[in-house]
């Protein structure tokens, strides 16, 4: 019996604006504690409270993502999450003070809590049920696959002498590709989903409690090391690229997506 086709011009369009989006996302991710400590002279401290804004205001956004999805149409919201998203990265260039860069930060994280929401949603739609579970698969790999050259790309570029401006603009140029991307995919009507009255098990899976906060301990050492090892690698003298770093923990996530999908 013949499969399901699941490489479709759609598909290929939305694999291609989840790996630009994250591209964006990891060029910046080892860079930004340099930028934080040498354009406003902030403090190891201070760096890791606005990095975590981002992450805190994803989380916070995540609850009411699925609902929002679920009751209004889906690609005009993950377009214009991708949208909001794209044009944080054009918002830092302009931030002057660290006060403007933390709402930014904010309004960065709320999006991309939205966008990866509805960018899992949608490329579930787009996709035969028959090979979910495959096509989800290579979805992820695109994320590990930007984990393995954004970071490493960002850290050529700052190590290279690039001026901040330029990276940032990298970044924004790889989402803006992206949304293009995003527009060019096609989806089918979804009718609204009725709902009942609100409620909390609306928002929070009761039963999925245990698990979620078993990720949660999980992802905090994640975090902190993506974060931090560019700057950790040169407090101790490491003289190669740490962007190698990233670049073999993605190949070993990249290597368990091929296979675990299906």
């Amino acid at each position: 019996m013949a499969k399901d086709r699941l490489i479709t011009p759609s598909y290929c369009f939305i694999l291609a604006a989840n790996f630009l989006l994250y591209f964006g996302f990891w060029l910046l991710i080892p860079v930004l504690p340099f930028y934080l400590s040498e354009f406003f002279q902030a403090g190891n401290s201070t760096i890791g409270i606005v990095l975590s804004c981002y992450t805190v205001a994803a989380l916070c956004i995540r609850p009411f993502s699925g609902y929002l999805l679920d009751t209004f149409a889906r690609k005009p919201l993950y377009l214009f999450a991708y949208f909001i998203f794209m044009m944080m990265f054009g918002g830092y260039l302009i931030a002057g003070s660290l006060t403007l860069f933390i709402i930014f930060r904010i309004i960065h994280g709320v999006s991309f809590g939205m966008v990866t929401v509805g960018g899992n949603t949608v490329v579930i739609d787009i996709m035969p049920s028959s090979r979910r579970g495959e096509g989800l698969g290579y979805y992820g790999l695109t994320n590990n696959t930007a984990m393995s050259i954004g970071p490493m790309t960002g850290l050529f570029l700052h190590d290279a002498g690039a001026d901040y401006t330029l990276i940032f603009c990298c970044s924004l140029g790889s989402c803006l590709i992206g949304f293009l991307c995003a527009s060019l995919v096609k989806t089918t009507y979804k009718p609204p989903v009725k709902r009942e009255p609100i409620s909390l098990d609306r928002f929070i899976l009761l039963k999925g409690i245990p698990a979620g906060f078993s990720l949660l301990l999980l992802s905090i050492p994640y975090g902190m090391t993506t974060n931090y090892v560019a700057m950790y690698a040169k407090q101790i003298g490491i003289q190669s690229s740490t962007g190698f770093f990233f670049t073999f923990m993605a190949l070993g996530m990249a290597v368990s997506r091929l296979f675990s999908g299906r």
